[in-house]
């Protein structure tokens, strides 16, 4: 009889531990990894759909790219208090490096990290 408690006790706290690491926000979302050739960023979203969870994450993701490579102009409107960024940059070869999911019944939450190599200098 103890070892079969002993037995479910590790298994409950197994099933734990997984659960809370599973839904735990990605290190690289929070920091994403810094290089001399490559520009990084990392975006998230949520959805009802995995698929448009997917692709909100990875625009998200870009936006905050574009950020790092082009320039940023904000324009404000005192009387009603409203601020518009435009960010005007040149995207390319961009590609996801990283993707996690976490479900939970009809919620999606996607987080991923997208890189672009950086032009060179000559």
């Amino acid at each position: 009889m103890i070892r079969i408690v002993t037995v479910a006790l590790v298994f409950l706290v197994t099933t734990v531990r997984a659960q809370v690491n599973a839904d735990a926000v990605p290190e690289w979302y929070n920091k994403p990894p810094v290089s001399a050739r490559r520009f990084y960023a990392a975006g998230t979203a949520g959805a009802s759909t995995l698929e448009l969870a997917e692709k909100k994450a990875a625009m998200d993701a870009e936006i905050q790219l574009a950020r790092q490579v082009g320039q940023v102009k904000y324009h404000s409107t005192n009387g009603k208090n409203t601020t518009t960024e435009v960010v005007k940059a040149e995207l390319r070869d961009v590609r996801i490096e990283r993707k996690k999911v976490i479900s939970n019944g009809n919620t999606h939450t996607v987080y991923v990290l997208v890189s672009m190599k950086k032009k060179r200098s000559t």
